[in-house]
């Protein structure tokens, strides 16, 4: 589903215009950022985890020369399903 898509959804559920269900949407989705800036982490009971983690730098190979290159320490999220996101999927 893409945002667009989300949008639409949200706008219908709710009977507001998509310029508000944007708004909605973008408003969650900065909220959400800020969560996992400042504390790391975006629990959503009865939907999942989200959590960031440290990557360590490392050695990689460039995929055209096959020559060692150093892939940078970086930041990734990862999530976890609750077992009732589980449980509807399945």
């Amino acid at each position: 589903m893409t945002r667009a898509e989300l949008v639409k959804q949200i706008a219908w559920k709710l009977d507001i215009t998509d310029i508000k269900s944007d708004h909605i949407l973008g408003t969650v989705l900065d909220q959400f950022t800020e969560g996992l800036k400042s504390d790391g982490d975006v629990h959503i009971r009865g939907f999942g985890r989200f959590v960031v983690q440290n990557k360590k730098k490392r050695t990689g190979r460039n995929p055209k020369t096959g020559e060692p290159a150093l892939i940078p320490a970086r930041k990734r999220v990862a999530f976890k399903s609750s077992k009732n996101l589980k449980a509807v999927l399945n």
